[in-house]
Order: C-alpha cells, then sequence, then structure tokens
C-alpha cells in the first residue's frame, strides 16, 4: 500500500514539476526506493539518485566529445561500472550504465539527462518522505519469534533423546537425533537474516525508540542458542558413537543409568523452554523477565548430572574401555549448562566483563612493551657491570649426596 501511494503521488507531482506528459521514470524510482524499513529506503533512494546522475553526466560528456558509436559505448559501459564500483553504490551499480545508455542515444542528451535526474531525484524524494511521515513497521517482534522457535527446536530434540533413551535406544534413533541437531545448525542461517531485518527496522525509525535495546539483546540470546546447538550435537555424535557397538552400548542398556539420562535430557529441555520465555520477555517493553524458573530447572539438571556421573564412574570402572565417551557425554552437558547459566544475563553485564578483559590483555601488553623499551634503553656501562657480576662458567660443582634422590631398588 505504501509503495502504490508512493508511486502515484511520485507521477502527480513529475508532471507538475518537470511538465513531462508521462514521467514515467518518477514512480519507478519511488517504487524501487521504498523499502520494508526506513533504514533500506533511506540507502536505496541515495543510492538511486547518485547511479542517476553519475551514468547521465557521463552520458552527457561522450555524446558531447565523441557521440554514440560502438566502441565510445563500451567505454561509456565500462567507466560507468567502474565509477559505480568505486563509489560504492551496491544493487545500484547497474543503473549507472542503463541511465548512460538511455541517455546518450537521444537527439539531445542535455535535455533528456536533465529530465532524467529530476524525475529520479523526485520520485526518490517521494519515497523517502512518505517513510518519514508514516514509518514503517519494526520487526523485532519477528526476530524474538524466530529466536524462541530455536529454542523450541533443541527442546524438542532433548525431550525426543530423553523418551527414546528410556524406551531402548538404537543406532538408528542416534543418528536421526544427529540428523535432526545438524538440520537445526542450518536454521540458524534464517534466524540470522530476520535479527539483520529487525535491526535495520529500528535505524532511524520513530517507532523503534523504546525497541533499541532489543538489538543487542536478540544477538547476544542468537549467539547463546548458537553455542548451545554445538554442544547438542557434540551430544548426539557422543550417542552415536554409544550406539555404534553392542559393546558400548551396554553403557545406555543399564536401565538406572538410562532413566537418569532420560532425566537429566527432560531438565535441559525444561531450561530452553524457560529460555525461550526469557527472550519473548526481553523484547516486550515495560516486561521485567523472570530468570528463576530458568535457574531452577538449571539447578535441578546439575543434581541429575552429578548422579549420572557417579553412575557412570562405576560402570566405567568396571568396563575402562567406555571411560572417553563417558567423559565426552558429561562435558557436552557440562558446556550446555554453561552456555545457558551465562547467556541469560543481561548484555550488560557480558560486555563490562569483555571490556575489562580487553583492558587487563591491554595493560600486559603495555607492561611488556615498557619493559623491553627499559631493557634497549639500558647504559652500555650497566649491561657490562652485570655481566662482570654473573658468575663464570667453568665446571658445574658436584651435587651433595644427600640432594641427590635415593636409588630405587627394582
Amino acid at each position: 500500500m505504501r509503495a502504490t501511494a508512493a508511486a502515484v503521488i511520485a507521477y502527480i507531482v513529475a508532471q507538475q514539476v518537470s511538465g513531462s506528459p508521462q514521467p514515467l521514470l518518477a514512480p519507478l524510482t519511488a517504487l524501487i526506493v521504498v523499502q520494508v524499513t526506513l533504514y533500506a529506503t533511506l540507502t536505496s533512494g541515495v543510492q538511486r539518485v547518485v547511479s542517476v546522475v553519475v551514468g547521465v553526466l557521463v552520458a552527457v560528456g561522450f555524446a558531447h566529445l565523441v557521440g554514440l558509436t560502438w566502441w565510445s559505448l563500451a567505454i561509456l559501459i565500462f567507466a560507468s561500472l567502474a565509477l559505480g564500483r568505486i563509489l560504492r553504490l551496491g544493487p545500484a551499480v547497474q543503473e549507472v550504465a542503463i541511465s548512460g545508455m538511455l541517455v546518450i542515444g537521444v537527439a539531445n542528451p542535455a535535455a533528456t539527462a536533465q529530465g532524467r535526474a529530476l524525475e529520479t531525484l523526485i520520485g526518490a524524494g517521494v519515497g523517502v518522505l512518505l517513510n518519514l511521515l508514516v514509518p514503517p513497521s519494526v520487526y523485532v517482534q519477528t526476530a524474538g519469534e524466530a529466536v524462541d522457535k530455536l529454542a523450541d527446536q533443541l527442546s524438542e530434540l532433548l525431550r525426543r533423546m530423553a523418551r527414546e533413551i528410556q524406551q531402548g535406544v538404537s543406532a538408528e534413533n542416534a543418528g536421526s537425533w544427529l540428523a535432526e541437531a545438524r538440520r537445526i545448525d542450518r536454521d540458524f542461517v534464517r534466524v540470522d537474516v530476520a535479527l539483520v531485518k529487525a535491526e535495520d527496522s529500528l535505524r532511524l525509525n520513530p517507532r523503534g525508540r523504546q525497541l533499541l535495546h532489543t538489538r543487542l539483546i536478540l544477538r547476544s540470546r542468537m549467539d547463546t542458542l548458537d553455542h548451545c546447538a554445538v554442544s547438542v550435537r557434540s551430544l548426539c555424535r557422543t550417542m552415536v558413537d554409544l550406539c555404534g557397538s553392542p559393546h558400548r552400548r551396554a553403557f545406555l542398556s543399564d536401565e538406572q543409568l538410562a532413566a537418569l539420562l532420560a532425566v537429566l535430557l527432560s531438565r535441559l529441555a525444561d531450561s530452553f523452554d524457560a529460555f525461550g520465555v526469557i527472550v519473548t520477555t526481553e523484547i516486550t517493553p515495560d516486561a521485567k523477565p523472570n530468570r528463576d524458573d530458568l535457574g531452577h530447572a538449571l539447578a535441578q539438571a546439575r543434581t541429575d548430572r552429578d548422579a549420572a556421573a557417579q553412575l557412570l564412574r562405576s560402570l566405567v570402572w568396571r568396563d575402562p574401555q567406555g571411560w572417553e565417551l563417558a567423559g565426552a557425554l558429561l562435558a557436552a552437558v557440562d558446556r550446555l549448562m554453561a552456555d545457558l547459566q551465562v547467556g541469560t544475563r543481561p548484555p550488560g553485564q557480558t560486555r563490562h566483563s569483555r571490556s575489562g578483559q580487553i583492558q587487563r590483555a591491554a595493560a600486559r601488553r603495555w607492561a611488556t612493551a615498557v619493559r623491553a623499551l627499559r631493557k634497549w634503553m639500558a647504559p652500555a656501562g650497566q649491561s657490562r657491570r652485570r655481566a662482570a657480576l654473573s658468575p663464570l662458567p667453568g665446571p658445574s660443582r658436584p651435587t651433595p649426596e644427600h640432594v641427590l634422590p635415593e636409588k630405587i631398588t627394582p
């Protein structure tokens, strides 16, 4: 609706200003300029105007100098594309050459160039002005739902793993878990696109003044889920290795261990559900997220993890060949809980802690550089005195017998 209104208004304004009976370039420019976000509209409008102006200027210059020939057309296209790339016009690079070709072939290039530039300016101005007067929507809620859906997918996978482990896991089950974990990894690309769209919709948009903090929140929460997805995939990979041979599958055949792992995975699934609720609450204006549910779920998961570790230790003691996979299983669970615990902190705390680490690292580098500079600037006499005071090389003194280690008798 906004694009239609912009095109009609641009057409009417161009008729009144330029005097052309059919100024179709103005509504065409308005249609191209009007985007889903205000920032994209401004960027597209500037690129469109600059590309047309540069194209018509190059075309007018060529028309006055050499006219239209096959070789002048080739030079015109090459020069227009080169200027477009130098000016970093992005998708509007081709428009530079197109504008030049449309102008150089007419009878009066100067008048055509003036009319084309004027219509482009009118269309771009109308499109930008309409988006300023009627700001487009923000897409924070859509991005938050996409992040929440990722948390739901990880939660569903963990619940499925818990259910099938309790029923009796097989190699086919473990393989399907790993395939699902890899599919979830591919969904992060789609969520990242939604986050970029939400971030662009907040730029220069009056509707997004109260939601500017959500850009950092959503990006931080998606990074947390990305780390968690890696841990879940590692957990599934370990399960595949455990189910790879009947000897290793004996660990999961233990009824007590299977029950503990099922409860542990269910607690982790509850943690992801609570994490998703926190994400949707944080992006809601005037809403305070409740992190108690996540803390309670993680506390229960740690208790179940310790119980599973005790049982795994006894099983590995009886069969030492599975200690590596048992350790990998517990390590994946530990990383998953640690990522969820850190990922729920307010983004400001994480940012301050990172800035403190950066400052400490910079201080260490500065101290190292100062010591090296002092050593380099030390007087030669001082270096000679240090050399004179150092012990002369010579045969090493024998070590007293009471210092030598006692001889170990076989």
